[in-house]
C-alpha cells in the first residue's frame, strides 16, 4: 500500500471552509501523484492530529501556532486553489522525495 500523506485543514470550527479546502487539497494532492488522508479540524484541535502538513488561513496561524515536526502552512483563501498548490507544492515534493514516491 502506498504512504499516504497526512494532511490537516484548519478553519475557526472545523465544519465549514476546512472542509471545502479539503476536497481541493485532494484534488491537487492527487496531481502530484500521492494518496491523501486529510482531516477537516476546529482551531483547538489541530495539533493533537498526527500529521504531515496542517493548512489553514493565515488569519488563524497564530492561534494554530507551532508543531514540531509539522510544517503549518497559511494561505489568504481556502477557495484559491492556485494559491493552495504553490504553499503545499514544495512540501509535497519533499514528502515524495523523502518516501522515494
Amino acid at each position: 500500500m502506498a504512504k499516504k500523506i497526512k494532511i490537516v485543514t484548519v478553519c475557526g470550527c472545523g465544519l465549514g471552509s476546512s472542509l471545502m479546502a479539503a476536497q481541493t487539497i485532494d484534488k491537487i494532492v492527487k496531481e502530484f501523484g500521492l494518496t491523501p488522508k486529510i482531516e477537516a479540524s476546529d482551531v483547538g484541535t489541530a495539533k493533537g492530529y498526527a500529521s504531515d502538513i496542517i493548512i489553514t488561513t493565515t488569519m488563524l496561524k497564530s492561534r494554530v501556532g507551532e508543531v514540531p515536526g509539522t510544517p503549518v502552512l497559511a494561505v489568504k483563501s481556502f477557495m484559491n486553489e492556485d494559491e493552495l498548490r504553490e504553499v503545499m507544492r514544495p512540501h509535497l515534493e519533499e514528502f515524495k522525495k523523502k518516501h522515494n514516491l
